[in-house]
């Protein structure tokens, strides 16, 4: 073969290497050589540790999902820091418990079905009690929804197991993570289903059964690799994680990027409390004269260790020294480091610094309120995860065998007919938690202000506090009935009320004064 065939056989090559690419030619090349000018995609010494091949959620919750979820539970219980992000999930998450809001209207109208709406939250707050909720009778409906919170934030993920028991046929069973095990996995069971992290699913990737290990040896269970697993249909299984990659069947720990920075925080701040524990202390050293000192194969001299008292003066062998040991470690520089290494920690658990790091020193209310705001939609987001992951299936699954029991009934004995399920289903939600204004005043003064300009209702500002329109009417409504009842006269109501309501009571419509009975103008 000649230089020329060999030349035609290297440019034949060359086309073959950019064949496939969306880029022909020189913008080919162009491109490769621009690949070498994104920093983050460099392949030099300088990010040689750097993983440069994707990996699956899978993939990754195998490799390594046991292991963080063993360090998320040690730093949980281990570090104050971690323990105030869990506190603080628990608080903001759920808080007094998501409400539960039932709006049913009256059939063919627009009217509010009042004896309905009654019955189902009072129903549905008895069923929350301890006894009725839960399957082994010691936590409430708040309580489990503390202990998902915590859960999630700790695990990142919860696993609830419905079970028909109970007064009103429908109770509640939590299960720990831990008891599905992440790296049991079957490529084909036999029936056409697969199972990848402990989950059973069929050829859409629909989840069909969960798999929990079990020490019982009456339960249903299938033995795999020397362990016993219990089967449990998906549609008794409530799983709930947050969800941050395609393809993800588990949940990461929340705090998964906060981890290694909150361990290696926790070790700096032990070494150095031991190492100002040590200064304190005022050790010393004892040195010898190389003439007059101990020769050095004496194996058999006991080392001379000196305690001293406060007004006292010592006296040294012969030929000794004392060298004075004063570690100068911690200096002023700890608290800038530790805040700087909180930082990161709270950007990847979702929290404030001064939150997480209970400092509020030399922080402005501007800054402080715009944080805040920006912390409160995260945890709104979060809120939104729980309730319909766990509040929303819940109660749908509680409604039917209440209903047929007869057990919806309001106070005054109503008990609300089967045929009622669809609208109920329909118009009940849950709200989560809402905070106080950061700057009341201010805050209220710009609702204000939104409601004259028609921007807001105030409906919307109700709600935007976590309460019920219609709820803060009737609790009005009946402040004012039992005021009257109680003898209160309606000018002291007015008093208390502001000069606006006095001014909306005593003027009519075309904005002259009312006028009393006797023809005389009301002041």
């Amino acid at each position: 073969m000649g230089v020329f065939g060999w030349l035609k056989r290297g440019g034949k090559s060359k086309r073959d290497m950019m064949a496939g690419t969306a880029i022909p030619g020189r913008r080919a090349r162009n491109a490769m050589r621009l690949v070498g000018g994104i920093d983050a995609a460099r392949v030099d010494r300088f990010a040689e540790t750097w993983t440069g091949t994707p990996v699956t959620p899978d993939e990754m919750l195998m490799l390594w999902h046991r292991i963080l979820q063993a360090r998320s539970r040690d730093m949980a219980i281990n570090d104050p820091y971690m323990r105030r992000f869990v506190r603080g999930v628990r608080s903001n998450v759920v808080g007094h418990g998501p409400k539960l809001r039932c709006a049913v209207k009256v059939s063919s109208t627009s009217r509010s079905d009042a004896k309905t709406n009654s019955a189902v939250l009072q129903s549905w707050e008895d069923w929350g009690e301890a006894e009725n909720c839960d399957v082994t009778g010691k936590k409430s409906w708040l309580q489990m929804l503390l202990l998902a919170a915590s859960t999630l934030a700790i695990d990142g993920e919860v696993f609830v197991k419905t079970v028909s028991a109970g007064p009103y046929g429908f109770q509640l069973q939590m299960i720990d993570a831990v008891r599905c095990p992440v790296d049991y996995q079957v490529s084909d069971t036999g029936t056409g289903t697969f199972v990848r992290c402990g989950i059973e699913y069929d050829q859409n990737e629909k989840p069909v059964a969960y798999f929990f290990t079990s020490d019982d040896d009456h339960a249903n269970y299938y033995a795999f690799d020397g362990r016993k697993y219990e089967r449990v249909p998906a549609d008794e299984v409530l799983h709930v994680y947050r969800h941050d990659m395609i393809g993800q069947r588990r949940g990461f720990p929340w705090a998964m990027s906060a981890l290694f920075r909150l361990k290696r925080l926790k070790g700096f701040e032990d070494n150095a409390a031991m190492n100002a524990e040590i200064g304190a202390g005022k050790m010393g050293l004892i040195t010898w004269d190389p003439e007059s000192g101990p020769e050095p194969d004496e194996d058999d001299e006991e080392p001379i260790r000196i305690t001293a008292e406060g007004g006292t003066f010592l006296e040294l062998p012969s030929g000794a020294n004392l060298t004075k040991w004063d570690p100068s470690f911690p200096d002023s520089v700890i608290a800038t480091f530790t805040k700087s290494l909180l930082r990161g920690v709270g950007a990847g658990l979702g929290m404030n610094y001064p939150s997480l790091g209970n400092d509020l020193e030399g922080v402005n209310f501007s800054s402080i309120r715009a944080g805040t705001i920006e912390e409160r939609e995260l945890w709104k987001e979060d809120q939104k995860l729980l309730i319909e992951g766990l509040c929303i299936p819940v109660f749908r699954r509680w409604v039917p065998p209440a209903l047929l029991r007869g057990l919806i009934v309001n106070d005054d004995g109503y008990k609300v007919p089967p045929l009622r399920l669809r609208a109920i289903l329909r118009a009940s939600t849950f709200h989560g938690r809402r905070w106080d204004w950061v700057d009341p005043k201010s805050d209220a003064a710009a609702n204000r202000q939104a409601v004259d300009s028609l921007i807001k209702s105030p409906q919307e500002i109700i709600r935007e506090r976590g309460g019920d329109p219609e709820e803060v009417l009737d609790e009005i409504a009946q402040f004012y009935a039992l005021a009257v009842e109680k003898g209160i006269p309606a000018t002291a109501i007015q008093a208390a009320q502001g000069d606006q309501v006095k001014i909306a009571i005593n003027e009519d419509p075309d904005g002259e004064a009312a006028t009393a009975s006797d023809g005389k103008k009301k002041n």
